[in-house]
């Protein structure tokens, strides 16, 4: 295998419509050297036919493509870390596509840095459909940092996207927890950061496209309160030593342990149970009035 052998990864489903944007970026990539694997998370639709299309269609890189039940993002990308036989992992969601130059740019950077033992990989802005940087302006073309850093310390905001080293990902794979299908990402790479620095880049090597055709409903949001309660847990529990660069953030991650808590099927005295301090146990019981408005108007809203 060459060197700089890279993976490029999207997890799918239900979206045969979209696929083929993902499909269309690859092909025009200026870096030949890579892999696209895709794991069908159990679609209904036809993804099935279309990514034998696209394999039928022999693009000058290979397409594997594994089929695993209903599972969750999370499971996915750990069977398509396991199949994968890239140096390095990029997860290109089913619905977005980056621009011709996205992995020359990553590998060009990547050699650049000096102590790359040091980094799990690069990360980079996204833009939307006309050519726009989403999220606030960050001070320097690069920045060396950790996941936390980069939000908490910087205050930079924005949806971001990347290239990790997959010898990192198999080492570190995703938890499964039976009957869990949405693993917040946040716990993970802010875990990730704890050992492990990242290179940001200033500029935008992927295109986020809001489709609104597969926008999440109401009720799945309110499905997705139920596990991003674990995300609650995690700030308040694993990060608390950042809570002094944006404390109303970490405050408010009381408000949203007792309404995710609650959705999640907790009682008060769970929930205030949760924090790992005397300390942040008072905050629980003083902020639990306000989550538990917003759990009742969340419930409205799906009525």
């Amino acid at each position: 295998m060459e060197q700089n052998f890279i993976t490029v990864f999207t997890p799918s489903y239900n979206r045969a419509n979209t696929l083929p944007r993902v499909f269309e970026g690859l092909k025009k990539q200026t870096f030949h050297n890579f892999e696209w694997i895709i794991v069908d998370d159990g679609s209904s639709d036809h993804t099935q036919d279309v990514i034998r299309g696209f394999q039928e269609e022999k693009p000058f890189f290979p397409i594997i493509s594994r089929y695993q039940e209903n599972s969750g993002k999370h499971v996915a990308i750990n069977r398509g870390v396991e199949l994968a036989r890239g140096e390095f992992f990029i997860i290109l969601d089913s619905d977005d596509t980056c621009t011709p130059d996205a992995l020359e740019v990553f590998l060009r950077e990547w050699e650049k840095i000096p102590e790359k033992e040091k980094f799990c990989g690069i990360s980079c802005r996204c833009q939307d459909v006309n050519g726009k940087i989403v999220g606030s302006a960050m001070p320097a073309p690069y920045l060396d940092a950790t996941e936390l850093d980069y939000k908490l310390v910087y205050k930079i905001k924005g949806e971001l996207w990347g290239m990790t080293r997959t010898d990192i990902l198999r080492e570190n794979p995703f938890p499964e927890e039976e009957g869990l299908h949405f693993y917040p990402e946040n716990i993970y790479w802010n875990n990730l950061g704890r050992r492990y620095m990242t290179r940001y880049l200033n500029v935008a090597l992927r295109c986020y496209i809001n489709d609104t055709a597969n926008a999440i409903t109401a009720s799945k949001r309110l499905d997705a309160m139920k596990e991003t309660f674990f995300m609650r847990v995690h700030f308040i529990n694993e990060c608390w030593d950042y809570a002094k660069y944006d404390l109303p953030r970490f405050l408010f991650q009381f408000v949203g342990l007792s309404r995710d808590g609650l959705t999640y099927g907790h009682g008060f005295r769970e929930i205030c149970a949760v924090p790992n301090t005397m300390f942040k146990r008072c905050l629980a019981v003083l902020f639990y009035p306000a989550g538990y408005l917003l759990y009742i108007r969340s419930k409205r809203k799906v009525k």
